[in-house]
């Protein structure tokens, strides 16, 4: 942070031709070969740091088709080439397919349509993992990480997440979290104490108010985190208040949340974008205070505003901005210390993968996942020695609790004590992105309570005359979609049985 340029996106072009370069032959969707480009060949894991032993045989033969979504930039280039150096008897195909989407929905839905065969393994997904299940896309993983002391170093919330009846069906490959932007250097200048990490929300209220004067605001906007907060306010709640245990929304979260923003924007000047709504003469108070300016985040960006809320997914978004103060990461306010947004992204074999490619699609899905060779590797990509100005992110956060991948993670540079803590309080979080997980949760979630909730922030309904109303209309249709799902997942289990 601190005006650091070292994050540009990751190009297709750079991508693949990384691949290529090592002697793999990376392929666009339709089968075009790939530019070549020089490839660091140092991207593996450091001297002196014992790699672990696999639970899978170093010596399988096999090919592995790999997709990549181009919309999502990944560092896949290091762990690749490092599982080439493990797996020499393996050759791996990366399969670049283009979506409008940051999930692999679309391309998946699309290549079924045409009957053409799904890649071995989905690398780096965001999707919908009930969906690609329904449409019987995944393959079960519970046999394979059986006994395998590595697999038991993966956080037990993430496996919870990804298990239907009893079997693992996907793997996490990174972590994520919602983080406050603090301009550093406008905190400095107004005087104000730095916020501590397990900061609760009556010390978000008094950090924001402190940082407000005639010339500055707090924070940018709270209208647009009606989702996320509800479960950093209410133990046992997640999303719009949704438990995972229960399977069902209680909505007195998301009150909770409409009451407290009511009352920030009810403080003149705390958070930015409330002065929009008022206007004398014809020109908003926002206007008045900051200029003309428009944009997301447009204030907090022109350095008038302390804070603005984001995500560490967004890390080299905001490097590309160029600021022209220092900023930094900061953990969100808590109801209970360590008690934050977690995102997982993940990685799945489809059920397309052959036979005999079978045990060196496994090595490669655990080698890239939860491997402590994998993820020395991928970490190494962000050293000091290693990171360069075409990697799309300066660190990323492993989805392991490796001792050895753990003291890499805290060895890069760009690892600050924030993130950190976001590490560590893994445990304590709750898993931010159900809609990654839970059947119909999307739909339910923007259409019912989303829109009350938006419609309520903005003055043009009462949240708390029709919050049961909507709740009972949120459960009921996540009820059907569930039921839906467990249907779907019966058949298939039973499909899967019989061929394998």
């Amino acid at each position: 942070m601190k005006k650091k340029v070292i994050a540009l996106l990751l190009t297709t072009a750079l991508a693949f031709g990384c691949l290529a370069g090592c002697g793999e032959s990376g392929q666009n969707e339709d089968g075009a070969e790939p530019d070549n480009q020089e490839q660091d060949d140092t991207q593996t894991p450091e001297d002196g740091q014992e790699a672990d032993t696999p639970e899978v045989n170093t010596e399988v033969t096999g090919t592995v088709t790999v997709g990549i979504n181009s919309y999502r930039n990944s560092d896949f280039e290091a762990v690749f080439n490092a599982f080439l150096e493990q797996y020499p008897n393996v050759k791996v195909e990366p399969i670049l397919f283009e979506s409008s989407t940051d999930d692999a929905t679309e391309y998946l839905t699309s290549q079924e349509m045409a009957g053409k065969t799904l890649p071995d393994i989905i690398f780096d997904d965001a999707g919908s993992l009930p969906t690609y299940i329904q449409n019987g896309w995944v393959y079960p993983l519970t046999e394979f990480v059986e006994g395998d002391e590595a697999f038991e170093k993966v956080p037990q919330s993430v496996v919870d997440r990804m298990t239907y009846n009893g079997n693992l069906y996907a793997l996490g490959q990174t972590i994520h979290s919602n983080v406050l932007v603090v301009n550093e250097d406008l905190v400095e200048e107004m005087n104000v104490d730095f916020p501590e990490f397990d900061w609760t929300w009556d010390d978000f209220t008094e950090f924001i108010r402190a940082c407000t004067n005639t010339s500055y605001s707090g924070i940018e906007d709270l209208s647009e985190q009606y989702n996320w907060i509800p479960g950093a306010m209410t133990e046992g709640r997640s999303i719009v208040g949704y438990d995972y245990e229960a399977k069902n929304f209680d909505l007195t979260a998301v009150q909770k949340f409409v009451n407290y923003y009511y009352e920030i924007a009810g403080l003149n000047g705390v958070e930015a974008t409330s002065l929009k709504q008022n206007a004398s003469s014809g020109t908003s108070d926002y206007v008045t205070k900051f200029g003309d300016i428009s944009g997301t985040d447009a204030a907090f960006i022109a350095g008038k505003v302390a804070g603005t809320f984001s995500g560490v997914w967004k890390y080299a978004e905001w490097n590309q901005k160029e600021l022209d103060f220092n900023w930094e990461f900061y953990p969100v306010p808590q109801c209970t210390p360590g008690r934050i947004p977690i995102h997982v992204d993940y990685c799945w074999m489809t059920t397309d993968v052959a036979e005999e490619n079978l045990e060196a699609a496994w090595a490669f899905l655990r080698f890239v996942t939860y491997s402590k060779e994998g993820n020395l590797a991928r970490l190494t990509t962000y050293d000091e020695d290693h990171i360069t100005s075409d990697m799309n992110q300066a660190y990323y956060i492993p989805c392991t609790e490796d001792e050895d991948v753990i003291a890499k993670f805290e060895s890069l540079p760009y690892v600050t004590d924030a993130v950190l803590y976001i590490y560590d309080n893994i445990p304590n979080g709750y898993l931010g992105d159900p809609e990654k997980w839970v059947p119909g949760f999307e739909t339910v979630e923007y259409q019912t309570i989303g829109k009350l909730a938006f419609e309520s922030i903005t003055g043009r309904d009462d949240f708390s005359s029709k919050m049961m109303e909507a709740q009972n209309q949120a459960n009921t249709e996540l009820a059907e979609y569930q039921q839906l799902f467990d249907e779907a997942l019966a058949a298939f289990e039973a499909e899967f049985a019989a061929s394998h």
